[in-house]
């Protein structure tokens, strides 16, 4: 049987002597001088560091929890970072070769392992990941092996690690190595004289008329900001997330006039942002009720999901990077206000996600009710919604300015001699039931009473009933639902 009388993977028996002088490259497309590609190899990604710390693992990945955790080797030097991919060949054949390259160039193993050895599917992805150029290897997992191994030498150690997988007829090979070196000083060169120079404050120029007009007028924007997107809305429902490490974990579901505006910001870190609206807020004194900073925020998907839950467009792209995010209210005789904050970079621009709720209830009476719009919901849907007769709490006498809507039912009714209604009584889910029920049929008899009193309406022709809290239209947690279920509806009747 033919055998090759040299390994697939070749060394290369100059590197160790003169590789103090290969160059250092930024954007780096070739092979390690130390260990060539395996034949017919495509290089499909590979960075050079000029003195970086990489982390190598030495044991299998307990994946049980985020992070993963495993025993670490720390190595500090010029990282070199390849990911190869190989067609119609075994795992094991290419980990072989591999394994016989650092052999012959003498490095002492540290920790491998091979195929079930490696953990199960999700481990071994895991493993092979964690020392990935891109960050993940995907579908090349299956049949894996592991190595790492260690070198001294002139320059000083040398660390080699390499992740073979699998995935069909494709072989994947991530490898990592590190040449351990001094650190290179004295690069860098101190201005004696602007090093003395005292601090030059942040310029703060003055907001146009059409940047006022955009902002809240509470918050305006930190300097340099531009609006991304924003929005007004006059009385509102949202709901405003707690931080994930808040005792409090339900979010806060307010009623009141909104505005959300999402900010962006060039050449500033999040952390200066965020500590001067904190200053403001608190100069303004508000009080805070849940913050979280970086790490705080919780795992990247945690806190990610936080910033798409405040921002305008329901997602806060890319700028979830080192956050910070604040919650805080302040009591004014107008209402309660409420700010959130969430604060996130990306690159050199920091996102700023901005809630401002000014709670207040839903302002009625706006829309006038007649006997046309009337008749008009009930031909539609059988029934009309009343909000226009108005009660004392925990009364049933009608208040004088009813006398609009009622005016409009007697309307109804003389126009429409045929027609039969159930006038029904419903109140929020405030207090006892058994008493809200009993008071939803008084102010429906309430009704009924005037009818047939003032307006001269035949009796047969009405029937009060009431049905308290148990037929809402919405929920009975926010001023503005309360609102909407207490009500009187006219029901057709058909005899």
């Amino acid at each position: 049987m033919f055998r090759r009388a040299l390994p697939l993977v070749m060394l290369s028996s100059a590197f160790l002597s003169v590789f103090t002088s290969q160059p250092l490259y930024a954007d780096y497309d070739q092979d390690h001088p130390l260990f060539a590609a395996y034949p017919n190899a495509e290089l499909e990604q590979a960075k050079m560091y000029d003195y970086e710390k990489f982390i190598f693992p030495v044991s299998l990945l307990d994946i049980s929890k985020e992070p993963h955790t495993f025993t670490p080797l720390a190595v500090v030097g010029d990282l070199y970072w390849h990911n190869y991919e190989i067609e119609n060949v075994s795992s094991l054949k290419v980990y072989e070769n591999y394994l016989a390259a650092a052999k012959q160039a003498g490095f002492k193993p540290l920790f491998s392992c091979a195929l079930e050895a490696c953990g199960d599917e999700n481990q071994a992805g895991a493993l092979g990941s964690s020392i990935a150029v891109r960050g993940n290897v995907y579908n090349n997992y299956r049949k894996p092996y592991y190595w790492i191994g260690e070198k001294e030498s002139p320059k000083g150690k040398i660390m080699v690690a390499w992740y073979v997988g699998a995935y069909e007829d494709q072989v994947s090979v991530q490898q990592v190595i590190v040449e351990s070196e001094p650190l290179e000083t004295g690069l860098v060169k101190v201005d004696a004289a602007y090093a003395n120079q005292a601090a030059t404050p942040t310029k703060v120029e003055p907001l146009s008329a059409d940047d006022k007009a955009a902002d809240n007028a509470m918050l305006p924007r930190y300097p340099g900001a531009k609006i991304y997107n924003h929005k007004k809305v006059d009385t509102e429902t949202v709901k405003i997330p707690f931080a994930i490490n808040a005792t409090e974990k339900t979010p806060l579901q307010l009623t009141g006039d909104l505005t959300r505006h999402t900010y962006t910001i060039e050449n500033v870190s999040t952390l200066k942002v965020y500590e001067n609206y904190k200053t403001a807020l608190a100069s303004a004194g508000f009080n805070f009720i849940s913050q979280c900073e970086l790490e705080q925020c919780g795992t990247e998907k945690q806190y990610n999901n936080l910033g798409d839950q405040v921002a305008l467009a329901g997602s806060v792209y890319n700028w979830y990077r080192k956050p910070y995010y604040l919650l805080a209210r302040k009591s004014l005789p107008t209402g309660t206000v409420y700010i959130a904050l969430f604060i996130g970079g990306f690159e050199s621009e920091v996102g700023v996600q901005q809630i401002i709720l000014q709670e207040k209830s839903v302002q009625t009476g706006l829309v006038s009710v007649n006997a046309d719009s009337l008749k008009q919901q009930i031909d539609a849907e059988g029934k009309a919604l009343i909000y226009g007769i108005y009660f004392d709490t925990g009364k049933a006498a009608i208040k004088t300015e009813s006398k609009p809507t009622l005016d409009a039912i007697a309307e109804l009714l003389k126009r429409n001699p045929d027609l039969l209604l159930y006038v029904v009584g419903h109140t929020d889910d405030t207090g006892d039931g058994a008493a809200n029920l009993s008071l939803s049929k008084q102010r429906a008899d309430s009704v009924v009473a005037v009818l047939i009193n003032d307006y001269q309406v035949t009796a047969s022709r009405l029937q009060a009933q009431g049905v308290g809290p148990y037929a809402p239209t919405a929920n009975n947690t926010s001023d503005a639902g309360k609102q909407k279920n207490r009500r009187v509806e006219l029901v057709k009747r058909l005899h």
